[in-house]
């Protein structure tokens, strides 16, 4: 399971990469008003693109995470947490719960039928989850998901269930007589 999820982080970041990138380019070029410009509803959907891909990417960096130290725990490593990311994937499964203004979602209001101690949200960096797409999240899923730190992460464990691979020095063919040369 563990090289599952790292696989899939590898190309969940990739994909979110792409989206994010297309969404840069589309606003940029929505900027430039010429006739071949992309329209608003283009810029919408980039937008909508990247989002969703953000949350598949966190989702399975936390799958990861959680495989992760599993294993640690079965082979006596030590045990790597990112609780930010951890945080950052509560508020997004706990998103329906929240208040939002316009390009935010912060803290939702209390409500006395659950019995919430704290909120995930309110460990994030300014105790809110910026919705919208700044430049720069090309390089992080909503600004907080470094895509170089999560794919460096998984890369150890990406090809941790494949079978192991014969080496060049372990080949002696059937018929390979020493004495005959």
């Amino acid at each position: 399971m563990l090289a599952l999820w790292a696989r899939t982080v590898q190309r969940d970041a990739h994909s979110y990469y792409q989206a994010a990138s297309k969404a840069a380019w589309t606003d940029r070029a929505l900027d430039y008003g010429e006739e071949w410009s992309p329209t608003e509803d283009d810029l919408a959907r980039a937008l909508e693109d990247v989002w969703v891909r953000g949350y598949r990417l966190v989702m399975s960096a936390y799958q990861m995470e959680r495989w992760s130290r599993a294993h640690q725990q079965i082979t006596g490593g030590a045990v790597e947490s990112d609780e930010r990311l951890e945080k950052l994937r509560n508020t997004i499964e706990h998103l329906d719960e929240a208040s939002f203004t316009d390009l935010v979602a912060q803290k939702g209001p209390t409500d006395p039928k659950r019995k919430r101690k704290k909120w995930s949200i309110e460990e994030l960096p300014g105790k809110e989850l910026f919705l919208g797409f700044d430049a720069g999240y090309t390089e992080a899923a909503f600004g907080l998901v470094n895509l170089r730190d999560v794919t460096e992460r998984a890369r150890p464990y990406a090809q941790l269930d494949a079978p192991d691979k014969p080496s060049f020095d372990d080949y002696e063919p059937d018929s390979y007589d020493p004495e005959s040369d």
